[in-house]
Order: structure tokens, then sequence, then C-alpha cells
């Protein structure tokens, strides 16, 4: 079994290699209602419902590859061909979900909203998600916690609900803590997502004070159980698959080949993330959501975030390419078609489609194709930094942790720190895999810099950040998840960076862009749609394509 050195992705991961797979069963779904056959909406209509969609880890090239062999009737397809497209990227070189999802909704950099990470090094309590704020429990979990406190700026969720005096409806709803609420902020109706020891959809006690789940997500929960859902994964269209992919199985997978049976797996319910039916209760809870605050029916517009998890997680065991991620998607397509249909046919309703980062190609295909790429383990950098710390300072304790992407100091290495930055920025180059290594103290210097990559980095570092060198990988190289397999992100590469932008519905006119632009605009974009002003310090002007309906 791969050694798991990051804990960041998922319990899901753990025991699939050696098991044999139950007998496949008739799989139960979440059924959304029959999707209505709705009119195409008017682009001279203001919506009254305004949906983000983030497709986790949907990079620009993953979807260019994906787009010429997906349905023609697809909901990307459709969103490609009969909506609004624009090449974007992050202008940071942090690309983990956290900062992507916060930087989406806030239109800024975390160098501004101060996530700079899926995690923290904490030297009380170790390694920490950043929405771990150590007081506000998950519903069903107290042992986990989960709240934006960590998140220094403003959402269009949070200008949303001070612009409508709290009357527009907000709810935002993922399989990941970290996803839903910071992309929602301080003040929705509703932030939802999975956990795997409460085995279903709760909130934190943030949002729910009282600690008892909203009215329509006890509901849900108790008529969607998801222990049904556990099902073995078997490919739709193998015969499609292999035309378009090949094997079912390449190097670099961690778990090779179909089936995949979560229950021998050592953690059926986290595994349920990555497993297609996590996607049909996602999107069934999301209707649920929208029918109980009466989203999209009256003249104040409301927001809907709709994060989309388990295409993350597939891409990070199986990568991009593989038959996995293709069934996956083609799954994912479809349940997000229902909704989309649903949510048309109750009113004026406008989609924005992206995603909070892109992904690495897995390392065995890009040196097949004979380019160079690989994998750096977290007790290389630690075991490197420790030597080159030692070889300059003399035998001690002078490394604390390596959370991607900072190097933290003990508190005897902070007060040598600048004999540690220089030994260490010179040192760890020469590590494989390694670019180079920033001061994490010199965010504002670096922003300044004439120097593209110092840019991406400065602007990835907040206030205070918790560690004290910043890690950039070496183009093709990434943090490994497992000893011996899987992808990841968090590059300032292009295949990281670049995301699409799909656009359709109410308000939004049919236009394609292939200039690049940076995706921070979408916070602009979706308050142009909601007729508010965009988020405090992000770009004023949204992405073009959007119409001008409220003045």
């Amino acid at each position: 079994m791969p050694r798991i050195f990051i804990t960041l992705l998922t319990a899901a991961s753990l025991g699939l290699v050696g098991c044999s797979p139950r007998t496949p069963q008739a799989q139960p779904t979440v059924e959304l209602e029959s999707p209505p056959v709705a009119p195409p909406a008017k682009a001279d209509v203001a919506p009254k419902l305004v949906v983000l969609i983030i497709v986790d880890q949907l990079a620009s090239w993953v979807l260019d590859a994906y787009l010429p062999i997906l349905p023609s009737n697809s909901t990307l397809r459709r969103a490609y061909e009969n909506g609004a497209y624009h090449s974007t990227s992050f202008p940071f070189a942090t690309t983990q979900t956290a900062p992507g999802h916060a930087s989406l909704t806030t239109g800024v950099t975390p160098a501004v909203h101060g996530i700079i990470g899926n995690a923290i090094f904490d030297p009380e309590h170790g390694t920490l998600m950043t929405v771990d704020d150590r007081k506000h429990a998950v519903i069903g979990n107290p042992r986990r916690f989960v709240s934006p406190t960590s998140l220094q700026a403003p959402t269009v969720a949070d200008v949303l609900h001070q612009h409508s005096g709290g009357e527009a409806r907000i709810v935002g709803i993922s399989m990941k803590g970290r996803s839903a609420v910071l992309a929602v902020g301080q003040r929705p109706d509703a932030a939802v997502f999975y956990d795997s020891k409460a085995r279903a959809m709760t909130t934190s006690t943030f949002y729910a004070p009282n600690g008892r789940l909203p009215a329509w997500l006890r509901a849900f929960v108790e008529a969607n159980p998801v222990e049904p859902l556990l099902q073995v994964w078997e490919p739709e269209n193998p015969t499609w698959l292999e035309a378009n992919f090949g094997p079912d199985a390449w190097l670099g997978e961690l778990y090779p080949s179909f089936p995949h049976d979560p229950w021998t797996t050592t953690d059926p319910w986290s595994a349920f993330t990555f497993i297609p039916e996590s996607t049909e209760y996602l999107m069934a809870a999301a209707f649920a959501a929208v029918k109980a605050e009466d989203m999209g029916m009256d003249d104040v517009p409301d927001l809907l975030v709709l994060s989309i998890s388990a295409t993350d997680v597939v891409g990070h065991i199986w990568g991009p390419r593989s038959w996995e991620y293709a069934d996956n998607l083609l799954r994912t397509d479809r349940a997000m078609g229902r909704l989309v249909r649903i949510l048309e046919a109750r009113g004026p309703v406008a989609f924005v489609m992206t995603a909070d980062h892109g992904i690495a190609p897995m390392p065995e295909r890009v040196l097949a194709d004979g380019g160079k790429a690989g994998r750096i383990r977290n007790p290389e950098v630690t075991g490197h930094a420790e030597r080159a710390a030692d070889s300059a300072l003399g035998e001690g304790d002078w490394i604390a942790a390596y959370v991607p992407p900072l190097i933290t100091y003990t508190q005897a290495g902070k007060q040598r720190h600048k004999e540690l930055d220089k030994a260490l920025i010179k040192a760890m180059p020469m590590l494989e895999g390694v670019k180079a290594v920033y001061n994490a103290h010199a965010g504002a210097k670096l922003r300044a810099s004439n120097r593209a990559m110092e840019r991406l980095v400065g602007a990835s570092i907040p206030k205070n950040p918790s560690g004290d060198l910043y890690l950039v990988t070496r183009e093709g190289w990434f943090d490994a998840l497992a000893e011996n397999g899987g992808t990841n992100h968090g590059s300032p590469w292009p295949y990281d960076r670049q995301i699409p932008v799909l656009m359709w519905g109410a308000g939004i006119e049919r236009r394609t862009s292939k200039k690049m632009r940076s995706v921070l605009h979408v916070a602009a974009t979706l308050s142009r749609l909601l007729d508010i002003p965009p988020p405090a310090l992000a770009p004023p002007e949204p992405l073009p394509g959007v119409m001008r309906l409220h003045d």
C-alpha cells in the first residue's frame, strides 16, 4: 500500500490495493426531480438566481482535451458552444483548493485574503487546515472544526448579504468544508459540506450556533442516507474509454484498474468522495437547498455556489487522462445537466462555471512522451533542509515542518533566520524537482519585483505567514501525495494556474475569447449579474459577455 505523505487529499485514497471487489449490485442513486424542458434563457433578462459552479481541478488543458470527445448534448459542450467562454489564470503561485475558492469570490489574491494554502503549520497543533479555527465544531463530528474566520477579505456573498439587507438567499455547498465556506464567507444562509464521520452533509457551529442542522438539511440527511450509495464503481462505457484513452491502467495510477469498491477501503465513508454517486448526492442536496430557501423566486437575486469535489479526488488518484477521470467527468456532466435544467425551468438563471486550480499531468505520461517530471516527497524536502541547516549553523533542531508551499523553522531556527534563509535559498534548488525557495517574509518586495515568478510568489504570501520559506517546484514536478503514484497541483506553472470560465443563461451574451484574463474578474462578473458592487479591492470589470441589465 502506498505511503501517504500528506493527508490533505482524503482518507479515500487508502486501502484499495489488493482488495477483491464485492459482486456489483444495482446502484441506487439520489434522484433529482425529473428535469422539465425549459426554453433557452434570454440573454437580455436579468437573472433571479446566479449559480457559480466550481469544478474542482478542471484545468484549461484538461477541458480542451475533453471537449472534442464529450457528447454533443453534454453540459460542458452546451456551455462552451452556446454561452461565453474565457481563458483565465490565477495571478499567484499557490494553486490549491482553499486559496483558489477564496480568490474566485473575493476577487483578490492570497496576499490580501490571507489564505495561502489548504493547510498551515501551527507550533501548538501541528498541521491544521486553514479553515480549522479550533472553535467552531462540525455538527456530527465534534473533533473537526470549520469556519471562514481566517478569510480576511469580503466575498461576493458577503456584499450581497449587506447590499440586500439580508433578503438575498445565499447557499454554499460542496463535499469539502474549505470549498463551501471560503466561497461564501461570513453571512450565507447555509454553508454545507460532507463529513465522513457524520456520514452525511452537515455544517459547523459557525453557521449553526445552536448546534442543529437547518430543518431542510436535517430532512435531506434523513431521507438520503449515504450507505446505500457506497456501491462498486464500474465504468459505464469501456469501449468508449479504451478508444479514447487506451488500456485501463497506467503507471502512476495509485489503484489502476476498475472496479473500485469503497467497502474494501479502510474507510468507506471517506471513499464515498471519489465515487460518482457523491456528485449525485451533492446535486440533490443543492436542489434541496434551492427549494427550501425559495431561491430565484422573487425580485431579489439569490446566489448558489456549488463546488464539485469528486473531480479533484479522482484526478489526484488516477490522473486526468485515466478511465476513472473520464468516466467520472461524464457522470458529473450528466448530474450537473439535470440540475441545470431544473433550475432553468424555475425562472431566469445565470450560470458561471470555472475551477479553483488546475492539475499537473501524471509524471509517467510526461516521461513516456519524452518530457521531464517527478514527485517531491515531503521527507526529502525536510531532510534536505535539515542537512543544509546543519551544514550552515551546526547540528541542531532548525526545521519544524514542510507544509506546502511553506518550510517553517523551529523557534531556534527563527532566531537565526537570516543565516538559515541564506543557506536554504542556495541549497534547496540542489534537490531534484525544486526550482527555488523565497523568503516568505518578503512578500511586498516580491510583489514589486520585475520577475514574473517572484511576483506570483509574492501575490501568494499574506501578511504574517505561518512559514518562513516559500518553495516552488520545477515544471512537471509536484509535492507527492503518495510515495509511488498520483498527481497534484499547487505550482505557478500554466497547467496549474490556467482555468476556463464558461457562462450561460440570463444576462449573458454568446462569445468566445482565448485572450488570457485574470480569474479575479469572476468576482465582478458575479457582482454584475447580482446587481451589486464588487467586493472591496477586487477588479471592478466583469468578464466580457455579461450584460448590464439593471441600469
